[in-house]
């Protein structure tokens, strides 16, 4: 006479197809939200490296003006106070995390220095109100309202910009 029950084979065969079931049934949101704030972080500290590129392919000032309250920035020629053109559209070079479907849900959360950074004519960085940066500058950004943020940090003096 048999036994009723299951076989260690069968066992660890219903575990591995469940596995698999909750996996695929996951909600894709959490990845979705990680890989957006990644990018936003990236597209943000390229376009801090375009204006220091440009600043120091022209020989004149160029800054980005952050806006966090509608989630935006522009980047702009300092001297004659003009937005920048992107090189991309070739129109204004203007970014916003709104309209930008790729950014949706993406927080620009703060900066630690006047909302602008610029950069000289040898790629150093200064605040809004023309004085070099003596420590750090920090954006920070968030998804899902905090649940996941990261840095863009220019150095001081150097201007270098990476992702944290």
């Amino acid at each position: 006479m048999r036994k009723q029950g299951f076989t260690l084979i069968e066992l660890v065969m219903l575990i591995v197809i469940i596995g698999i079931v909750v996996l695929v049934a996951m909600p894709k949101a959490v990845t979705s939200q990680a890989v957006r704030l990644e990018a936003a972080c990236q597209k943000i500290a390229s376009d801090l490296r375009y204006a220091q590129g440009m600043a120091l392919a022209q020989q004149v000032r160029f800054g980005i003006s952050f806006d966090p309250v509608s989630e935006a920035y522009f980047v702009y020629r300092v001297n004659i106070g003009t937005v920048a053109m992107d090189p991309q559209t070739r129109n204004d070079f203007n970014v916003s995390f709104v309209t930008l479907n790729e950014f949706k849900g993406i927080d620009i959360a703060s900066t630690n220095f006047s909302n602008k950074i610029e950069f000289d004519s040898a790629g150093a960085p200064y605040d809004g109100n023309g004085v070099i940066l003596s420590s750090q500058g920090v954006i920070t950004l968030q998804a899902q309202a905090g649940a996941y943020s990261r840095t863009v940090r220019i150095e001081a003096k150097t201007g270098k910009v990476s992702v944290q």
